[in-house]
């Protein structure tokens, strides 16, 4: 089955990936571009935008290219990696101080939630359920959606509650001069939330839980990079000498790319739309 906005998503996608360079290229060597910033979140951007330049640009190029020629892998790849720009630009957008970039801050998010709609409304007509093999590893990569989501909220759960309970501000926020962590409100909102529920329509074999499934392992596996891309500038640029977050988000990086594999590997026919 062929893509029946193709000429759309072509369009919207290099609008999209224009944007998307002009940002990053801006964020990674303009150094200006974070002067109202806290230093340790200025350098995370510069590492974030450096990352998105030379991996995000080029792959959501390659898969929308690939996706047009009827790949069902490709397709999958397209859509986490808008959905990847989606929730990095929510963050972009409301995390980041009023700089000359903010209108395409905007656009760019705009730009990801339209293609993402746009890709979310084909695949619901595709039969992708039956894309997969029977003996496609849905409760295991469930329990993997499930341990994240259990992590996360502890996590942002024991920065939230203790300020809840003390009527304080979380040091994330505290520390960045910020109304809230955009973070937590995409996590705790949208995030989590959907790992869950895509755990549950997964092992019930639901269609959009192999739709959600597939987008939100490559979405973990960029983020993953991302945070490593993140915690690496931080380093190099002396604001800390802690590697232990490269190490951690190395690990949940190669774990979802070993589930990705596993899960991708099991399509019967992937060069097929």
């Amino acid at each position: 089955m062929q893509l029946k906005h193709t000429q759309t998503i072509v369009y919207l996608t290099v609008f999209l990936s224009l944007l998307l360079t002009i940002v990053s290229f801006s964020g990674g060597f303009i150094e200006s571009t974070y002067k109202r910033e806290a230093l340790s979140i200025a350098v995370q951007g510069i590492g974030q935008d450096i990352f998105d330049l030379f991996i995000v640009v080029p792959l959501l190029l390659i898969s929308m290219f690939f996706t047009t020629q009827g790949k069902r892998t490709a397709l999958f790849i397209f859509a986490g990696t808008v959905f990847y720009i989606m929730y990095s630009f929510f963050i972009y957008s409301f995390g980041i101080h009023f700089n000359m970039l903010f209108v395409f801050y905007c656009f760019t998010l705009g730009s990801s939630f339209y293609l993402f709609v746009l890709l979310l409304t084909e695949m619901t007509h595709m039969d992708i359920e039956r894309w997969f093999e029977e003996k496609t590893p849905v409760r295991s990569t469930a329990s993997f959606f499930l341990l994240i989501a259990v992590l996360f909220y502890f996590l942002w759960f024991s920065d939230i509650i203790p300020a809840i309970v003390n009527n304080t501000i979380p040091k994330s926020v505290s520390d960045y001069n910020l109304l809230v962590d955009p973070v937590h409100v995409l996590d705790l909102s949208f995030v989590l939330p959907g790992l869950i529920i895509t755990s549950i329509l997964l092992i019930k074999k639901r269609k959009t839980g192999f739709i959600f499934a597939a987008v939100l392992l490559i979405f973990t596996v960029l983020l993953s990079l991302a945070l490593i891309a993140m915690a690496v500038m931080l380093n190099v640029r002396n604001v800390t000498e802690d590697f232990s977050l490269v190490i951690i988000f190395s690990v949940i990086a190669v774990i979802s790319v070993v589930y990705l594999f596993i899960f991708l590997k099991r399509m019967k026919t992937p060069d097929a739309l």
